[in-house]
């Protein structure tokens, strides 16, 4: 293990390195790795480290984990919960949701006192905004886009806590196509939260990375069209000058794993070295887009020929006309 000073750790530690530290947890699928976003800064641009875990992380008791539990509730492009959320307002705020009681729950029983204490108490509020989406017009986003309201004090504190829409779509964070966002519950790509609300065009929904990392909406209870896995990909602040000593355990194509150790407390946990990988992943918007076109010029095959046959019915009676004339 090398001792450092916490100027060595910030020179040493790059964007994509993976750090290590927390008490693994197989049963939930928590391997104590944590994916470095920015090496210099937290998300709300105070010095320190701005972290998301490298895997999905799911519930201890096998069920999967929602933003928010509010029934049975369906959400579709011709129902999308309107009178449920005039009767339930708040359904999509992050503070107190299931997700951030969970962030809250999961801090506690993974991290000991030293990590905690090297855990930055985040305070942000998230401006607007707005995700390219599916780039074809849909019942709810008419311009193909995927927006997202601003929210005052969204994070109040938290320690870890969900990345927002923007967060998860930043370039500088690594997040430069759907590919790059994928990541791997138990070995299986699948879907996780995002602390972002949807506008009022779907007022029960949140932000959504799929499991082939497209960022979109999803109903806070998961109940749509179709299923798909939910988990928590949490993130954090950390305080890298509490960083007491890194220890190289593998590099690979330039990503260094670290073990690391906060405040002079030695970090002995195991962790796996192998990177997940990720296959070849679906282009929804671009899929989208082609269906989209093929419908328009479709439409406009059957507009015309409706509009031929029209023509021709005409030009029809008008000949039989002249001809019984004569």
């Amino acid at each position: 293990m090398l001792s450092t000073l916490p100027a060595y750790a910030e020179e040493a530690i790059k964007v994509g390195d993976i750090l290590c530290f927390g008490t693994p947890d197989d049963e939930c699928g928590f391997d104590g790795r944590w994916l470095v976003l920015d090496n210099t800064s937290t998300n709300d641009g105070k010095p320190g480290m701005f972290l998301t875990s490298l895997s999905l992380i799911g519930d201890e008791t096998g069920e999967e984990l929602l933003f928010r539990n509010i029934g049975d509730v369906s959400v579709n492009f011709l129902d999308r919960g309107e009178d449920f959320a005039k009767a339930h307002p708040g359904s999509q705020t992050y503070q107190g949701s299931e997700i951030q009681l969970w962030c809250k729950a999961f801090l506690d029983t993974h991290f000991s006192d030293a990590e905690k204490k090297a855990i930055l108490p985040t305070y942000k509020s998230d401006e607007a905004s707005t995700i390219p989406g599916l780039g074809i017009p849909l019942p709810g986003a008419l311009h193909g886009t995927v927006d997202f309201d601003p929210v005052e004090n969204i994070l109040d504190g938290d320690q870890l806590f969900l990345l927002s829409a923007e967060e998860a779509y930043n370039k500088d964070y690594g997040f430069v196509d759907n590919k790059s966002r994928v990541a791997l519950y138990k070995g299986t790509p699948a879907g996780y939260w995002l602390r972002s609300p949807h506008i009022d065009t779907f007022p029960l929904d949140v932000g959504f990375v799929f499991s082939f990392g497209t960022l979109m909406d999803y109903p806070v209870n998961g109940q749509f069209l179709f299923h798909m896995t939910s988990c928590a990909r949490p993130a954090m602040n950390i305080d890298s000058t509490k960083i007491s000593s890194l220890e190289p355990l593998a590099i690979e194509n330039g990503v260094t794993v670290w073990r690391v150790s906060f405040q002079n407390e030695s970090n002995l946990n195991s962790y796996s070295t192998t990177l997940p990988v990720v296959g070849e992943v679906i282009d929804l918007r671009g899929m989208a887009q082609k269906a989209f076109a093929a419908v328009v010029v479709i439409l406009f095959l059957l507009i015309a020929l409706i509009v031929f046959l029209i023509v021709h019915c005409k030009r029809k009676r008008r000949a039989g006309k002249h001809g019984s004339k004569r």
